[in-house]
């Protein structure tokens, strides 16, 4: 039977059960031997220790038995407040640098644009006028005598006069 080795996410995690007491005999055996032959891992193993410390000494806010629920509740909610106001302005200035990079492309394009159809305007275009205007007809209406014979079937449909 072949060992796998296993993968770097699989070591951290193994290391983070070895550090909790969560691993079995051979597994603790394993991580050990990696402990005494790995320098790598040696140094995760310290840095794991001294966030676990770190993470223990946080301070704890204190619970005030003598504050009203409400106070705390209302303390709460002013903090939840401040919180989504913060992250409302930041989302404003998101927007506003947004619109003023869409602003400038826009302007850009615009100018790009405006360059481009300066030198293709119709009055300095090197191919000439080729249609001629052609001479007005009169417009002839024929009102009693059409112009066109119609056939007797369709003046045999023509309402009384």
């Amino acid at each position: 039977m072949t060992s796998r080795v296993p993968t770097p996410q699989e070591r951290f995690e193994l290391l983070s059960a070895y550090l909790d007491n969560e691993v079995s005999r051979e597994e603790k055996l394993l991580v050990e031997e990696w402990l005494a032959t790995d320098a790598n891992f040696r140094r995760l193993h310290q840095q794991q220790l001294r966030l676990r410390q770190m993470l223990i000494d946080l301070p704890v806010p204190a619970f005030d038995r003598n504050v009203s629920p409400s106070a705390t509740k209302a303390n709460t909610e002013l903090m939840i407040d401040q919180v989504m106001a913060k992250i409302e302005k930041r989302s404003q200035r998101r927007k506003w640098a947004w619109g003023g990079i869409g602003l400038a492309a826009a302007a850009v394009i615009g100018i790009v644009g405006s360059v481009f159809t300066l030198n293709s305007s119709p009055q300095f275009s090197p191919v000439s006028n080729q249609f001629k205007p052609s001479q007005e007809e009169p417009l002839i209406l024929a009102m009693e005598k059409p112009i066109v014979p119609i056939p007797k079937s369709m003046m045999d449909k023509q309402p009384d006069k």
